[in-house]
């Protein structure tokens, strides 16, 4: 038996260090390509940064301005990661950091499993699933967010009831807690299910139900408001009429798609296991209902990343549902199909983003844009710069502004606010919108800069343009 878990053991940890190295590799040559933006990245690499140098987290917000990051989100978890910066300088740092945690949590959902189901096989085939879940795969491949990182927080929460060890327990809890503000809710459905998962955690599951509202009361209205000067972006409303809310879950094909694909990548399991349905509840809830948010509605971007816990978890108890009343032949037939059905998804249904990691074409693009290497290596690291949303991302560790043109008199452009040592502009055609996010006119901000005494054009081509200030 010691062989076999020692093996076992050894598996999870191999696949585990594989979506480490694969995660960081996509990711890091995603950045390379210029794919990865300011919003989110640069603000959290800024962020984390400037605190590595025992300086304030000030970014350059969109709406608010130069403000400690808080005015946006309240994550104070995302600075566990400030130290890296001493040893490891460079923005790549946060995106292996970031595909490493959520590793980890994968590595953790096999040793829950493993000491719930006394089963090794079916402990690395729950986590093959995590890992394969191709929502789970967009977000470490997506920028830097902190909901991603707060995969390991959320699985390590269990991991400690499951080991029935308090004080780690609350550890996490606070961060996943301070990971984001909205972290309360998921606070919530930990209370609920760990009520009904340790009976004798009972007073426990009251001090997380009142830790997590305290901390979502006190985050949301007093703590971003207080650094926002009175903002908060992202609060909604619910609607008293039930129905609306439900009718919300299922009222968009995208969303329909969503959830179909989100349940049957860990083959309907979850539904199994009552004690998760609030956790997946609030989950979608906070995705689909606020009807403006349509970028939250699909597999893409980051939003998938605390489900895929909450789904590896619920896959869990499913599991350990029905191997309490199905014969071991039986399960194993169910835990070969779950297995061979989380490949088969992955592979040809949704074709998981990482699958660039084994692409020749996906390196070979990297040449490709070379001509930007150029012109980003022509600013000095202790200058300032002012630029567009993909390029910001690489000013970072320095003093750096995004981009925002409007039509309006020179004086009033952000620019002259700013006064930045170089401006540095993009303006090739078929970019990605996402490159000009906060600029409505290009060309009028070409003509103003051109026509500014204290600008002058020190490069220029193919539709790249920088301009540096006169006299610096």
């Amino acid at each position: 038996m010691f062989y076999k878990n020692k093996i076992a053991f050894f598996v999870a940890f191999f696949l585990s260090f594989l979506y480490a190295f694969a995660g960081s590799i996509v990711s890091v040559i995603r950045y390379w390509q210029y794919e990865v933006f300011y919003f989110d990245f640069g603000i959290f690499d800024t962020a984390i940064w400037n605190v590595s140098r025992f300086s304030l987290p000030i970014i350059d917000h969109i709406a608010l301005g130069e403000k400690i990051i808080f005015a946006d989100h309240f994550s104070p978890s995302i600075f566990i990661l400030a130290p890296l910066f001493w040893f490891f300088p460079y923005s790549e740092t946060l995106f292996v950091a970031q595909a490493s945690m959520v590793a980890a949590s994968g590595f953790v959902l096999f040793l829950i499993a493993r000491h719930v189901l006394k089963n090794s096989f079916y402990a690395i085939s729950i986590m093959s699933g995590y890992f394969l879940f191709v929502g789970l795969q967009n977000a470490v491949i997506t920028d830097f967010h902190e909901v991603t990182i707060a995969t390991l927080f959320l699985m390590l929460t269990f991991l400690y009831i499951v080991k029935k060890k308090k004080k780690m327990y609350f550890l996490v809890l606070l961060l996943l807690l301070g990971s984001k503000e909205s972290m309360f809710l998921l606070g919530i459905g930990v209370s609920i299910a760990l009520f009904f998962i340790r009976p004798s955690w009972r007073k426990i599951a009251y001090s997380t139900l009142i830790i997590s509202l305290l901390w979502g009361l006190a985050s949301i209205k007093l703590i971003i408001p207080f650094f926002s000067e009175g903002r908060y972006f992202y609060e909604t409303q619910l609607s008293p009429n039930p129905i609306a809310i439900f009718s919300s879950f299922f009222d968009s094909p995208i969303k329909q798609h969503t959830l179909l694909y989100t349940f049957l990548s860990f083959g309907f399991l979850p539904l199994l296991s009552p004690v998760f349905w609030p956790l997946i509840f609030q989950d979608f809830l906070v995705r689909f209902y606020p009807a403006s948010f349509t970028t939250r509605w699909d597999m893409g971007l980051h939003y998938s990343a605390l489900i895929a816990v909450i789904m590896g978890l619920a896959s869990v108890y499913s599991v350990a549902f029905l191997k309490g009343r199905l014969k071991s032949k039986a399960m194993l037939v169910i835990m070969i199909a779950f297995l061979l059905n989380a490949v088969f998804l992955y592979r040809f249904i949704l074709r998981g983003p990482f699958g660039l990691f084994y692409n020749p074409a996906f390196y070979a693009h990297t040449k490709d844009f070379a001509f930007l290497d150029n012109v980003v290596k022509k600013i000095p690291r202790n200058a300032s710069v002012m630029t567009q949303n993909n390029l910001a991302s690489h000013f970072t560790h320095q003093k750096v502004w995004l981009l925002q043109a409007e039509n309006r008199p020179a004086d009033q452009e952000y620019y002259t606010q700013k006064q930045p040592d170089y401006i540095l502009i993009d303006n090739r055609a078929g970019q990605n919108p996402n490159n000009y996010w906060g600029v409505k006119d290009m060309n009028f901000l070409l003509n103003t800069l051109r026509n500014d005494n204290k600008y002058k054009l020190i490069y220029k081509s193919s539709g790249q343009f920088l301009f540096g200030k006169v006299g610096r």
